[in-house]
């Protein structure tokens, strides 16, 4: 694999997984599974990376279809893409709950938690998915879309790791541990979404002055 392959294959994978960053999800499953048996919050977890999966998937595929429907350009995304990245990390540089507190409250009292709020909007979100959509987009090559799809089912993956030991991980990890680890991808997710908003704006500049 060519160094450029492996580059992209870095990026999009730090970008996708900064923005769903499954460990900010596990106090949230560990708060919402505590009165389930082992063998029920193994089956949230499964279903609920499942639904992430199928949520990334079908944005993946249909992503640009869905731009131009809608007469979205490119910049256009990346530039809504970008701000919608940067107010997920100031909520994570913030310690900001993903979830409201009616949400909170809403998901207390549901038979079925893996689709909502786990999978939407908790690990697949409209920030995940513009990231999505943004990588789809700057595929340069038909070899950069089997790479998008390995880092959507890895990605996926590791949402199902998370989940599974959330309770090893909450007790192993503590809250202060947690908590640096949530801010450092805030952090890298803020430079992320700083480089979308850089790289929407660029272009229409160059058309500006070159009109």
């Amino acid at each position: 694999m060519s160094n450029e392959f492996v580059l992209f294959f870095i990026g999009s994978f730090v970008s996708l997984f900064s923005i769903v960053d499954p460990l900010l999800a596990v106090p949230v499953f560990v708060s919402l599974t505590e009165k389930y048996s082992s063998e029920k919050r193994a089956e949230i977890a499964k279903q609920a990376s499942i639904y992430a999966l199928g949520i990334l998937l079908v944005f993946f595929i249909a992503g640009g279809l869905i731009l131009k429907f809608f007469g979205i350009s490119l910049e256009g995304l990346r530039i809504a893409g970008g701000l919608m990245i940067i107010a997920s990390a100031i909520e994570m540089l913030q310690k900001k709950e993903r979830l409201l507190p009616q949400e909170q409250q809403e998901s207390e009292v549901k038979d079925d938690i893996s689709f909502s709020p786990l999978a939407m909007p908790l690990l697949s979100g409209p920030g995940s998915i513009a990231v999505i959509i943004g990588m789809t987009t700057d595929a340069k090559c038909w070899l950069h879309y089997p790479i998008i799809l390995f880092i959507i089912v890895l990605v996926a993956f590791l949402c199902y790791i998370f989940l599974r030991l959330a309770h090893i991980i909450s007790q192993k990890m503590g809250s202060t541990a947690m908590t640096s680890f949530n801010r450092i991808m805030g952090f890298i997710l803020l430079c992320i979404g700083v480089q979308y908003i850089v790289n929407g704006v660029m272009p229409l500049l160059k058309q500006a002055f070159n009109s």
